[in-house]
């Protein structure tokens, strides 16, 4: 065999090679974009619920406030629906059949009620419960018509605690809120393989008694320095995992 003709088959043999490596390059690359997005996917799936269940809990209060009166927000946990209320004297903060809903929103499917580490659907996933004169009232917030929150009476719905320094880290809107024992409606996604990625907490009250409305990510050990939450309030949100 010439030369010419042995670098013409070694040309080919090393074009194919190239081509191999090439396809390989970009199966990856797909498979990585697909990882990728597929993340984005879930995120954005989550923010919205979290963004509407807060959407809701805002407009619960503006309605306590404009119309000086309780209203009542209450989460289904089996219909995964979430609904408010004008709470019509004598007030008891349960709905009833004459009193009109002020507004409502379904959780998705894609979407778990789940404190970090908590049960599906149990007890610590929506911790506002409690109240001192009917225990029986539970998963429902209630505001009075200045805007300030009833305070419930469980012990798995208590106010966070303010770090008590900043770092770069631990940032001047952090809190710090064990797995189990801070207020809220926790939000999970359902898809999420490690326990704790991507919850979301709607909370009312963080610090002082206002009725200030919250919407905050949990940060897992190692993916903010303090095994906490940072508020997260949008704009603009930021994501740690």
């Amino acid at each position: 065999m010439s030369d010419s003709g042995a670098r013409t088959g070694f040309g080919r043999v090393f074009k194919s090679i190239e081509t191999v490596v090439a396809m390989a390059i970009l199966a990856s690359a797909c498979l990585f974009a697909g990882a990728y997005f597929y993340t984005i996917l879930r995120r954005e799936r989550i923010k919205a619920a979290a963004q509407g269940v807060r959407a809701l809990v805002l407009a619960a209060r503006m309605q306590a406030v404009r119309r000086e009166r309780y209203v009542v927000l209450a989460v289904d946990v089996d219909s995964r629906e979430v609904v408010s209320w004008i709470d019509d004297p004598p007030e008891n903060f349960l709905r009833d059949p004459s009193e009109v809903s002020l507004g409502s929103y379904r959780i998705p499917d894609s979407v778990e009620l789940r404190s970090v580490g908590g049960d599906v659907g149990g007890p610590d996933s929506v911790a506002f419960d409690k109240y001192q004169w009917n225990e029986s009232l539970v998963d429902r917030i209630v505001f009075r018509g200045d805007g300030s929150l009833v305070i419930p009476q469980a012990v798995n719905s208590r106010p966070p605690v303010r770090p008590r320094a900043v770092t770069a880290s631990v940032t001047s809107m952090s809190i710090h809120c064990p797995p189990v024992g801070c207020r809220g409606i926790f939000l999970a996604d359902r898809s999420g393989r490690r326990i704790g990625e991507n919850v979301f907490r709607v909370s009312v009250d963080d610090f002082g008694r206002t009725g200030k409305v919250s919407l905050l990510k949990w940060l897992p050990p190692g993916h903010g320095g303090i095994a906490g939450e940072r508020d997260f309030t949008p704009p603009p949100w930021k994501w740690v995992n």
